[in-house]
């Protein structure tokens, strides 16, 4: 029987959410803009360009741990 190996799934977990947060940026830099009243426009384009770039992040540190251990495994 082949062991689980629980830390590829904890890593496509993360790079899924990452992918999840650079997709929806454009709804919550809204939601903020909402939120804020009068400075509406400049809250939203800086929350949306913040969720996009954290997304981002998050989406290309998750691939190169992936690549990483699985590529120097032995």
């Amino acid at each position: 029987m082949k062991e689980i190996d629980f830390s590829s799934y904890i890593v496509a977990y993360n790079f899924v959410v990452g992918v999840l947060l650079m997709l929806a940026s454009e709804k919550v830099g809204y939601l903020a803009g909402y939120l804020m009243g009068s400075y509406k426009v400049r809250v939203a384009r800086v929350a949306s360009l913040a969720t996009f770039t954290v997304g981002g992040c998050c989406a290309a540190l998750t691939v190169s741990i992936f690549l990483a251990f699985h590529v120097f495994r032995f």
